[in-house]
């Protein structure tokens, strides 16, 4: 073991990812800080006039029923601002004034809490009857948590624009991550992306490389906006070309794990291989403690930083770029018409979001939900869909593609381009193209002890068929029933 030991500044960085990874992993679990916060902002909203009544489960403020989900988590936002304090503050000595920054987080995230709930209802409020993209309430998060982060940041004798330039950096990489735990492989995702942030530091070496580098990146910015690829914005926000470490990045593991940080990526069945064997050597020259390319100065290039006006410009822009990957959904999809079911269907509207579909020749112990993309998004699986509702879902391994809550049988499918698909791989194979339409997904349910799982896999894949034939105009078997005994 005399090859192993660990300095002071890499153990402080290791105890801080630890603490990182998990308080994310734990933005799924249930919010234990909703009873705080709806008496706050039903008072703060009656307090200035606007009727405000709750409900338990969910708040009717005017015309808006508001439900109270994991966008209005306060303990989420409390674990991220709690693991950003303790990652900002990973070079500061473990003092009183270390403590009372981090304990600092407690009431800030309560009440920044508080200012994301209002900001999302005044925005409902505006855009009704629209609904927000899922990344909306992450990104009102994000503005949000700026204000109390940069009273906690310290500078350690470089510039105030350093820090905040790293402070945000991480605020904006945290807080995309958040979601993104919840998808399968979710913890290969934030394991990555942690061990990634750790290689974020203001940077001045390779300056006329890096120059050009971020300008390529904001570039590539709006590209990965305008195209809707949405998987990208985590790598993307990694590789900002003024904080990333380029020369650890050429080493196996750095790039194994960015490469791990794409969801795309992680969704495939080899990923943990690859995953898992990046992040292995990524931490193992910091157990060793020997100098490695990564952790070596970069003495190829001397550090030669540009004039002030220039790196205060490509400062700039990359904060003003580290919000992009939240609203830019939102923005490019305004105008965009809502899906609707067939008028040859019966169908309701369960809520804000979605229709009850009945087809013909459904049975009474299966139902049909279908929803339409919110925005441009592409849709998440049924797994990651309900487990952000705090339901588990777990496949039946004797009939892919069917799950159970542990007390029905679940089963999704999805309409895009024409074409009615039943695995969720081919469905994010088809939308990866530019332009791409997200289409319509479809979830069967029927309760566990009305049918047996292969009856259900059976009818559920018919129906599918038939809803198919439908929203294409494709007469079915039952409609020219219908029509040939008509008068």
């Amino acid at each position: 073991m005399s090859g192993f030991s660990l300095n002071a500044q890499t153990l402080r960085t290791l105890c801080a990812a630890g603490f990182v990874a998990p308080a994310v992993l734990f933005t799924q679990s249930r919010d234990a800080l909703r009873e705080v916060t709806r008496p706050i902002v039903t008072g703060l909203l009656q307090a200035v006039g606007i009727q405000a009544q709750d409900h338990g489960t969910a708040m009717t403020v005017g015309r808006l029923e508001v439900p109270w989900t994991r966008d209005c988590a306060g303990v989420n936002l409390l674990l991220i601002m709690l693991a950003l304090a303790v990652w900002v503050n990973r070079q500061e000595k473990a003092g009183v004034k270390y403590w009372l920054r981090v304990a600092a987080m407690v009431p800030a995230a309560q009440a920044a809490n508080v200012l994301r709930v209002l900001t999302l209802i005044a925005y409902r409020s505006i855009a009704w009857p629209a609904v927000e993209s899922p990344q909306t309430p992450y990104f009102m998060g994000f503005i949000r948590m700026v204000p109390f982060l940069t009273l906690i940041t310290p500078c350690g004798g470089r510039p105030l624009s350093h820090a905040l330039l790293e402070t945000l950096h991480a605020a904006a990489v945290v807080a995309l991550l958040a979601p993104m735990t919840g998808m399968p492989n979710g913890s290969l995702i934030t394991m990555a992306a942690v061990l990634a942030l750790a290689q974020c530091r203001i940077r001045q070496d390779f300056w006329r490389l890096r120059r050009c580098l971020t300008a390529l990146w904001v570039v590539a910015g709006f590209s990965v906006a305008m195209m809707n690829l949405e998987s990208f914005w985590l790598p993307w926000l990694l590789c900002c070309p003024l904080l990333l470490d380029l020369v650890w990045l050429r080493t196996p593991g750095g790039f194994l794990v960015l490469l791990s940080t794409h969801s795309m990526v992680t969704m495939q069945s080899w990923a943990p291989v690859i995953g898992w064997t990046g992040i292995a050597l990524a931490i193992l020259p910091w157990l060793k403690n020997t100098p490695t390319p990564a952790a070596a100065p970069a003495t190829a290039t001397p550090a030669r930083p540009g004039p002030p006006w220039q790196r205060f410009t490509l400062t700039s822009a990359c904060i003003l770029c580290f919000a992009l990957p939240f609203p830019a959904s939102t923005l490019l999809s305004m105008g965009q018409v809502q899906w609707m079911p067939p008028l040859t269907v019966q169908s309701r509207p369960p809520g804000s979001r979605g229709y009850e579909v009945r087809l013909p020749g459904q049975s009474d112990h299966i139902a049909l939900a279908t929803y339409g993309a919110t925005g441009r998004d592409r849709h998440h699986t049924v797994q990651v869909c309900l487990k952000y509702r705090g339901t588990e879902l777990t496949p039946e391994p004797d009939h892919s593609g069917v799950y159970s809550d542990g007390k029905h049988w679940l089963r999704e499918f999805f309409l895009q381009d024409q074409q009615w698909i039943a695995e969720y791989g081919t469905y994010l194979k088809n939308t990866f193209r530019p332009g791409a339409d997200p289409g319509v997904h479809l979830i069967f349910i029927s309760p566990m002890d009305r049918v047996t799982p292969d009856l259900f896999a059976k009818e559920s894949s018919s129906l599918a068929s038939t809803f198919h034939d439908l929203c294409t105009g494709k007469p079915t078997p039952a409609h020219n029933d219908l029509l040939a005994i008509q008068p």
